[in-house]
């Protein structure tokens, strides 16, 4: 069981854009041994603690038109394991594989 409270979602406007709000995207392949790696090393180090207020779960093999939208809007490049965080609908930090961690999420913080 996932100490984390995902939120799947099905279009970006689904996605919070208050600037009081800090959301994570996390694009995730279960296909990928990777992935599964590093989506499970998040999720164990989960910090309840940190001002985040919606952990987003996009499933690309799914959801890739709206990962690919997600991709183009804040205009990142599509990578898988990739995790975004977002404050007021704009990008504070992005990163991917194996540089996804609480500890460097945490600097990123509003």
């Amino acid at each position: 069981m996932s100490k984390i409270n995902w939120i799947e979602i099905n279009s970006i406007n689904e996605v919070p854009k208050s600037k009081d709000i800090n959301v994570v995207i996390f694009k995730h392949s279960p296909r990928c041994i990777i992935s599964k790696i590093v989506y499970k090393r998040f999720e164990l180090a989960f910090n309840k603690k940190l001002n985040i207020h919606n952990y987003i779960y996009i499933d690309v093999v799914k959801m890739k038109g709206l990962s690919n939208v997600i991709a183009n809007k804040y205009n990142v490049f599509h990578e898988s394991p990739q995790l975004i965080l977002l404050n007021n609908d704009k990008v504070l930090y992005h990163t991917s594989h194996s540089d996804i961690n609480f500890s460097s999420l945490n600097d990123h913080i509003i």
